[in-house]
């Protein structure tokens, strides 16, 4: 690894065209740090959670999605300006932090995708001032103890949702 720390931003235009431009800067990004598999997967699968959020309550108006990623010591950090949606992320946030795989309220609707992105990252950071979500990948401490649990969660998750679904 080449620095220690390191910062990268992109803006994209809140839309479905745009995901693959999302895509390729977190794959760039991974590549650089040598990070692959279930951190690769968990990195893209919540930021893309985020994306498609930000598309579905901006479907009509311009909206940009501004990503500000910082490398650190303790991880990988993905900062997600929202502006204007800061304060339905935060509210959703607040619904799922508590949460487990076994609450039903989870489950469907808008909060689908915001407990996916708890379940995929280390931490969350709500910032009000800067109005951004923060990610955080602890890719530092990353052993198979966690990466196991991190699936069993996911499986939980999934066999849950598919119980709500054909019901």
């Amino acid at each position: 690894m080449k620095n220690k720390f390191l910062e990268r931003k992109i803006r994209i235009k809140a839309q479905p065209g745009e995901l693959n431009k999302l895509e390729a800067f977190i794959e760039k990004i991974c590549d650089d740090f040598h990070v692959y598999d279930t951190y690769y997967g968990n990195i893209v699968a919540s930021n893309t959670f985020a994306f498609e959020m930000c598309i579905e309550r901006a479907p009509d108006k311009p909206f940009y999605f501004d990503i500000c990623f910082t490398k650190k010591p303790t991880g990988m950090f993905f900062a997600l300006k929202i502006h204007d949606y800061f304060l339905d992320f935060a509210k959703q946030y607040e619904i799922v932090k508590g949460l487990n795989v076994d609450d039903t309220e989870a489950f469907g609707g808008e909060l689908e995708k915001m407990m996916m992105l708890r379940l995929l990252s280390d931490e969350i950071i709500l910032n009000a001032e800067e109005e951004s979500l923060t990610m955080v990948f602890h890719i530092t401490g990353v052993n198979e103890m966690l990466t196991n649990q991190r699936i069993e969660l996911l499986q939980q998750y999934y066999a849950k949702l598919q119980i709500e679904v054909k019901q």
